[in-house]
């Protein structure tokens, strides 16, 4: 992501010179200031590898879990040194997007915390404070909210997957790309919001399973989306280019907002 300047000048200058290969976890994290554990989300598994991680390093190392889902505090209570653990949520593509969810859990140091804050503003990330351990943190839980309500419309009939995401993408979407949900509340009116809510929140509530009996119906029969070239779309044979091209535009689009930097409440500021 060098040529798009997605990344900081000083870590983007020749990744062959720093990274380093090895075969033993220990010779991996020995001398760590930091270590971001990045395996499945398997919650045993990575109690296991926190179990290896905090006997492994030196006390001073920060271990940090980039589980999307999976309590901090579940790794954290395995390690003698609970205080050093922190979790960092990567938005992925992790190479594009520069979100990182950084979240407390009951036993993390202050100085844990801030170190790691302070090591993802270094390279360029945008790091958000994350300050209760709730399983999705804060951008899952906002992504599977909507995610959820799109699958339900879409085997209740109400819409073809296409139109729906469309209405994501030339709809609301464009709106949040300067702002967030919440602003752009403010932007409409809490009144007038109030009065939509009080119509419409009790039947966002789930329906029962269908969201993930859908999901399940596709995992049965060996749907995976755009790896088997088929999911809620038929996809094109060519995984890789289609991925690409949605690469390229993702990096525009993030160039961009980053461009615009933080949200604008204040137009003289």
């Amino acid at each position: 992501m060098t040529k798009h300047e997605l990344l900081a000048p000083s870590v983007a200058e020749d990744f062959s010179n720093v990274i380093e290969t090895v075969t033993e976890l220990a010779a991996a994290v020995s001398e760590a200031d930091i270590v971001v554990e990045a395996i499945y989300e398997n919650v045993d598994a990575k109690r296991e590898i926190f179990r290896e991680l905090d006997a492994a390093s030196d006390p001073a190392t920060i271990l940090a879990s980039n589980t999307s889902s999976i309590p901090i505090r579940l790794m954290a209570e395995v390690c003698q040194r609970p205080e050093r653990v922190v979790g960092t949520h990567f938005a992925l593509p992790a190479h594009i997007l520069p979100l990182v969810e950084v979240i407390r859990h009951p036993q993390i140091s202050d100085e844990c915390f801030d170190r790691t804050f302070q090591a993802l503003v270094e390279i360029k990330k945008l790091p958000i404070r994350v300050n209760l351990d709730v399983p999705g943190f804060v951008a899952n839980r906002l992504q599977h909210s909507l995610t959820r309500q799109a699958i339900e419309l879409v085997a209740l009939g109400v819409a073809s997957p296409e139109d729906i995401d469309n209405a994501v993408r030339y709809g609301f979407g464009l709106r949040f790309t300067s702002m967030g949900p919440l602003a752009v509340r403010d932007i409409s009116g809490l009144v007038n919001h109030a009065r939509v809510a009080e119509l419409l929140y009790g039947d966002l509530d789930a329906n029962g399973d269908l969201a993930i009996e859908t999901l399940r119906e596709h995992s049965a029969r060996g749907n995976d989306g755009l790896r088997t070239g088929k999911g809620f779309f038929e996809w094109g044979e060519d995984a890789e280019a289609i991925r690409a091209h949605h690469y390229d535009l993702m990096i525009e689009q993030t160039r961009r907002v980053v461009a615009e930097g933080p949200m604008k409440t204040d137009v003289q500021k």
